[in-house]
């Protein structure tokens, strides 16, 4: 999946209909914009750190203030927009 303006306005739909509605937790602006962009947060199983390049990550939707640019992370597939992947 590929971000444009199509998939970030499903992305902040998906947030809203979450409730996740609350304002920045730094500077309590309500107002957010998804980025033009998606993280992969790399998992590891021990606490060393250590990560395996190409290992497991988990696929995210960043979330920017748009007064303060504090920054959030959502879940793609707890969003529901995994099996977007593989339709498109």
């Amino acid at each position: 999946m590929k971000i444009n303006q199509e998939i970030k306005d499903e992305i902040a739909e998906k947030i809203k209909e979450k409730k996740a509605l609350l304002p920045c937790q730094r500077c309590g602006h309500k107002n957010f914009s998804v980025l033009d962009g998606f993280i992969n947060l790399p998992l590891s199983k021990e606490i060393s750190g250590n990560v395996i390049v190409g290992g497991p990550s988990v696929p995210c939707a960043v979330i920017a203030c748009n007064n303060c640019g504090n920054l959030s992370n959502h879940a793609l597939g707890a969003l529901g927009m995994l099996n977007k992947e593989k339709k498109d």
